[in-house]
């Protein structure tokens, strides 16, 4: 008979070197186990504190930076029509 193993994932916190506390119980699961300890990031993606970590990692902007940005978008632009793509010929 072949055995199954089951893994179950849980986050949690070392509070020091021989005690994790968990945010969640363990259920199922009896006997001796084998736990994988790994650092995560503290700011999930998207999070309020994660975006402020994000913004910190910006550059600092001279004050003519801005200028010359749109400087280049003006010169990117393509020229607009005076009629629509799909106006009819010779209207």
């Amino acid at each position: 008979m072949e055995r199954v193993e089951r893994t179950v994932i849980v986050r949690g916190r070392l509070n020091d070197p021989s005690h994790i506390e968990l945010d969640e119980p363990v259920s199922g699961i009896h006997g001796p186990v084998e736990v994988a300890v790994r650092p995560i990031e503290e700011h999930a993606m998207g999070s309020p504190s994660g975006i402020l970590e994000v913004m910190r990692g910006l550059p600092d902007l001279e004050p003519g930076d801005v200028d010359e940005l749109e400087r280049m978008i003006d010169a990117g632009r393509l020229p607009t029509r005076p009629q629509g793509l799909f106006d009819a010929e010779g209207k």
